[in-house]
């Protein structure tokens, strides 16, 4: 089935700006949520504050500060979290992608690393549905009851083309969330999915229909010869 790629376009960017609102404030903290465990204080000392010495001034030498720390231990939770809301607020989602996947290697039940990446993967700069996908999935398996990570899977998977799946993601949002801000809009997604899937099999039954009349046409034709 052929998708409206506009609406697309648009359900993505809209679940790009939902993430921003919804863990916009967590991240502006530099915290991705209880799995991480870290903190300003965590922040301040890999930086250098708490020990007397002055705090890098610039975004990239706060990155410099980090990969030092990365050098030392390329599994310092804080380092890779630090360097992502780096390269975050410097506008290089790529970049911060990349931190945040191997900050997801480090923390393997974090469920919210998976949902802001997600949110990276999906925005409109962006579009990347497959590996969208991916982490959500991951997202939940972790956590089945997380109503945000389903509806975010229902979007990456329409925008992957998986209409099925799709379905799925949503009515199990739905589940979880029957009257979530976002529930009127996942049902008329649905609605409207649902009618291109019954009108692509009716197309599809009404022409193998014509074609074995036609076969059945030439058949007899072959026959009173």
């Amino acid at each position: 089935m052929l998708l409206d790629r506009r609406r697309i376009n648009r359900w993505a960017k809209w679940v790009s700006l939902g993430l921003a609102l919804v863990f916009g404030l967590s991240f502006v903290a530099l915290g991705v949520g209880s799995g991480t465990n870290l903190n300003w204080g965590d922040l301040w000392r890999s930086l250098g504050g708490g020990n007397g010495q002055a705090s890098p001034k610039t975004a990239e030498d706060r990155i410099k500060n980090y990969e030092s720390i990365l050098a030392q231990d390329p599994k310092d939770a804080t380092a890779l979290l630090g360097i992502a809301n780096e390269y975050d607020q410097l506008k290089q989602p790529q970049k911060a992608a990349e931190y945040l996947e191997k900050l997801a290697a480090v923390k393997p039940g974090d469920v919210d690393v998976r949902l802001r990446l997600a949110g990276i993967y999906l925005s409109p700069d962006s579009r990347d549905y497959k590996a969208a996908v991916r982490v959500l999935n991951e997202a939940t398996t972790l956590d089945p009851t997380n109503a945000q990570a389903f509806l975010q899977l229902g979007a990456a998977q329409r925008g992957a083309g998986n209409t099925d799946a799709a379905i799925l993601a949503w009515n199990k949002y739905l589940q979880l969330a029957p009257t979530g801000d976002m529930a009127d809009t996942v049902k008329a997604e649905l609605a409207q999915l649902t009618a291109s899937k019954t009108n692509a099999t009716t197309s599809t039954t009404a022409g193998a229909g014509s074609g074995g009349n036609a076969g059945a046409g030439s058949s007899t034709t072959t026959t009173s010869r």
